[in-house]
């Protein structure tokens, strides 16, 4: 089962672990709620949608997780609501049960989506950051991977959230920006006229969200006074090409005509020598050394999966170091704990300055 490896999380790999920085400034953390909604709502629950059999103990499970990582923002995706007002109620429902447990308050914002019944969100506690602002992505037109396909939008839309964080001892405050995604799944896959289960339309997805935020915060991909993470549900593995294209490895004309990439049958990119080039986002996840013996963050038939991820600009990265000056370690982690919560884990980073 999933749940059994929690032990590979950094908590129980490092249990001695001192932060040389002190306390951290913001525990970013990001979880894919596993349809998770108002489930008395007779107008989702005449929809196809799978529910828990106990939605109490679901979450109470969520709720527990997010305790103990000690989550101060909480990117959410797969909140099953209709409308954004719905989506509020799912979300109180939830910062209801952090208050009870924690004593802390979280305030909420929900996103508007492309999708009718499935939207991301927000939960961040007011006592370490204020909400300077949100921009929802779901209107942005996708790029073509090929001419004379139908114009595209997101499935349901990347949300912007603009932080911000509060000092803590000697510290200062600081911008954190946050930029939550939820991909289009393989569900459905046979319609897919390509037949690479949705791929193609991901790797779309992905260049459209790598050109708007390198475009949004030129900034943080250059001095690095804003802190800037992409973080959520790619619905695809860390080796796919719709990875590669949101890490800025590939770009969409990699694979478009006369490009030098093709797919393999997985969607992974076959592409002729030297084609990548430098990466503009970096995962904080699989490019953890202590997070190197986990196989993914979700188990679908047996196979696990890196389908959730946190990302963040080369000028961004040292804010999320283990130590000032090691390259490469960052304190993050992958949570599968309280397996009722949830079939994706919970994944986080701590941010420190």
């Amino acid at each position: 089962m999933a749940g059994r490896l929690v032990a590979q999380s950094r908590h129980q790999l490092e249990p001695l672990f001192v932060d040389p920085f002190g306390e951290a400034e913001l525990v970013v953390c990001s979880q894919n709620l596993d349809n998770y909604g108002l489930y008395n709502d007779t107008k989702i629950r005449n929809r196809k949608i799978s529910f828990p059999e106990d939605y109490e103990a679901k979450e109470a499970a969520l709720l527990r997780r997010f305790v103990k990582n000690k989550c101060d923002v909480i990117a959410l995706q797969e909140i099953i609501a209709k409308d954004i007002e719905t989506g509020k109620k799912v979300l109180k429902q939830l910062a209801r049960g952090l208050k009870v447990r924690t004593n802390r308050i979280f305030d909420i914002r929900v996103a508007p989506s492309n999708d009718k019944m499935i939207r991301v969100g927000y939960l961040v506690a007011r006592d370490r950051a204020s909400i300077a602002g949100t921009l929802s992505y779901a209107r942005v037109e996708l790029p073509k991977l090929t001419p004379d396909e139908k114009q595209r939008d997101f499935s349901r839309g990347p949300y912007e959230i603009q932080l911000h964080v509060k000092p803590k001892g000697d510290s200062y405050p600081k911008t954190v920006v946050l930029v939550t995604f939820h991909f289009k799944s393989k569900r459905g896959g046979k319609g897919d006229p390509a037949r690479l289960e949705y791929e193609t339309y991901r790797m779309e997805m992905a260049e459209a969200l790598r050109r708007v935020v390198e475009g949004r915060h030129s900034a943080a991909f250059t001095v690095g006074e804003k802190i800037l993470v992409v973080l959520g549900d790619r619905n695809s593995h860390f080796d796919s090409a719709s990875a590669r294209i949101l890490e800025g490895r590939l770009t969409l004309a990699h694979f478009q005509k006369g490009g030098v990439c093709r797919l393999s049958k997985r969607g992974v990119p076959l592409c002729q020598s030297g084609a990548q080039v430098a990466a503009r986002l970096f995962s904080v996840l699989t490019r953890d050394p202590q997070l190197r013996s986990v196989p993914g963050t979700i188990k679908y038939r047996g196979v696990y999966s890196w389908i959730d991820d946190i990302l963040m600009p080369a000028e961004s990265l040292r804010f999320a170091r283990v130590e000032p000056n090691k390259e490469g370690d960052y304190d993050s982690g992958v949570d599968f704990s309280y397996e009722k919560a949830s079939d994706h884990a919970l994944v986080w980073v701590r941010l420190n300055w």
